[in-house]
This record gives structure tokens, sequence and C-alpha cells, in this order.
């Protein structure tokens, strides 16, 4: 009896440690080409309108204050958390845990977490060493630094977007939606490098293709093997934060 009891424990416990997986490959392409037209629509269209009506330059990164910066990517937050909604959500009728949003350990994501931020940081200085080193490339300037030498936007505003807003929403959209549809129709090693070449390729610039797809691989593997979103967003804030904190504390040196 007791035996039984503690068989049907385990089988329970394991089988609550699946996630369920409604949405699919398919589900996924549709939801990257919808937000593909509709973010270079919004672009262009708003680029023209203001060209038109407003008689000036469309705002870019080296001009963008506040406002624009938080409409922006609000608009883009919106639409990518929107489409994971619409399709795992609403349409498969599949709910928050089955995306991964689910408790984990803290202890375990904090020496998780530590761990992946060696091995970030270690694979990252090495491949600036060897693109300086072999080919004579510098690391060109990223998109936060330029964002904070333009210094129309608040810095408060760049640290909840970039360390707390951009970790969840990425990973949600990156992780708990396309990684688990590609590994439902194709496999966890198909999964695990369409994500993480996905979630590369939309962050530029082009020099940081292999450390950010380094990266993305990791917070898809920690995803896999601990069956939750919680461990890959704490890194990537923790990752993020720290990132953005050294680019702070380096401009303002410089002044």
């Amino acid at each position: 009896m007791t035996g039984n009891k503690l068989k049907e424990t385990n089988s329970t416990g394991k089988q609550n440690n699946v996630l369920n997986i409604k949405w699919n490959a398919l589900d996924a392409v549709i939801s990257l080409i919808f937000l593909a037209v509709v973010l270079v629509g919004i672009y262009f269209g708003m680029k023209k309108l203001f060209e038109v009506l407003a008689g000036k330059q469309f705002f870019n990164i080296s001009n963008i204050d506040t406002k624009e910066f938080i409409v922006f990517y609000g608009i883009q937050t919106v639409l990518m958390l929107g489409v994971v909604w619409f399709f795992a959500i609403f349409r498969r009728k599949s709910n928050l845990k089955d995306l991964g949003l689910r408790y984990y350990s803290i202890l375990k994501t904090i020496w998780y977490s530590f761990l992946s931020l060696l091995a970030i940081f270690f694979a990252s200085l090495l491949y600036m060493f060897l693109m300086n080193s072999m080919f004579g490339i510098e690391a060109p300037p990223s998109t936060i630094m330029e964002l904070i030498v333009n210094r129309r936007i608040s810095n408060n505003v760049l640290l909840v977007v970039v360390a707390v807003i951009a970790p969840f929403s990425e990973e949600v959209f990156f992780r708990g939606f396309l990684y688990s549809a590609f590994k439902k129709s194709w496999g966890v090693n198909t999964a695990l490098f369409l994500s993480s070449f996905l979630f590369a390729i939309v962050h530029w610039p082009l020099y940081s293709f292999i450390p950010l797809m380094i990266i993305g691989w990791l917070f898809a593997y920690l995803f896999e093997k601990t069956r939750s979103l919680i461990p890959a967003i704490f890194l990537h804030g923790v990752y993020n934060l720290i990132l953005i904190l050294i680019l702070l504390y380096w401009e303002s040196w410089k002044l």
C-alpha cells in the first residue's frame, strides 16, 4: 500500500514537471512573419508620417528621447507578448504554466545563474580577444551604449527596460513560446539552434551575433533542464543589469 502511494506520488511529481505544449512550429512561424511585417510597417509608416506632417527627420537611436523610446519599445513588447497570448493561450487554450511561468527553487536559480554568468563573460571576452587579435576587428558600440551616449533617455527608464521588461518579454517569447514550439515539432537540438539563432539575429550589431547565439542557447538549455522560465528570466535580467551598469559607469567616468 505504501509502495503504491510512493509510486503514485513520484509519477505525479514527474508529470507535473512536464510542460503541456499545445501550439506548434507553424504557430511560431506565423507569429514571426506577423511580427516582422507589422513592426517594419509601423517603422516605415511612422517615418513617412513624420516627414510629411512634421517636416522633420524621423527619430533614430541617436536622437530618440524618453517618451519616444517608451512608445516604440512598448509597441514591440505588446505585440510580442500579444502573439504569445493569441497562439498559446487564446487559440490553443494553454495556460501560463505551459509557457514555463512556474515556480523554481530560488537557491538553484541563483546558483545556475552564477555559473552561467561566468561562462557568458568568459566566452564574450574570449570572442572579443580572438576577433581583435586574429582579424583586427574591435567591438562596435552596442545598442545600449548608443542609447546611453544619446543622453536623451532617462537612465532609470533604460534600467527598467533592459533589466526587467526585456528579460521577461524576450524569455516568454523566445524560450517559452518559440523554443517550446520548435521542440514539439522538430526536437530539442533543432529547437536550441533555431531559438538561439533567432534571438541573436534580432539583436544588433552583427558583430555580437556569435556571442548572442551562445547566450540564447544557454538560456534555452537552462529552460529545457529546469522546465521553468524563472531561472532564464533571472539570468537574463542579471546579465543585462550588470552590462548596463558597467556601461553607465564607463560613460560617467569619461565625462
